[in-house]
């Protein structure tokens, strides 16, 4: 049995298994077909994180979101898009400061952002 001499550092082992999971993720969302299991538009996939380096809980569409609910309205921390340009809005509606986004992690979209996302859309497709 392994065991460590401080207990930050399984603190620390476990935000770096969550983060290599979460790159593992993305790393197969981007080598599989987009269309393939998921209904929406092809090009378009993004997934949502409730906490910081992708962890709590995780809503994955591909449809734009004019509200993002109560349930998700401002408790987006970290955002993988796995495909298309997204962008994020403070407001319901798309309305309010926006945020653009490519593919590829976002473990912390930052103090700014986070718990603020009220609506997010795909402006265009990727491959």
């Amino acid at each position: 049995m392994i065991s460590f001499a401080h207990p930050a550092t399984k603190i620390s082992l476990h935000k770096s298994f969550a983060v290599v999971c979460a790159a593992l993720l993305w790393c197969f969302a981007m080598s599989s077909d987009p269309a393939r299991g998921q209904a929406g538009r092809r090009g378009c996939d993004v997934a949502v994180y409730w906490d910081g380096s992708y962890s709590g809980e995780v809503w994955r569409t591909t449809e734009d979101q004019a509200s993002a609910g109560p349930h998700w309205t401002k408790h987006i921390t970290s955002i993988i898009v796995i495909s298309g340009i997204w962008d994020f809005y403070g407001d319901a509606g798309y309305h309010g400061e926006v945020m653009t986004l490519p593919p590829g992690p976002n473990p912390y979209i930052g103090d700014h952002w986070k718990d603020r996302i009220s609506s997010f859309r795909c402006v265009r497709a990727t491959e």
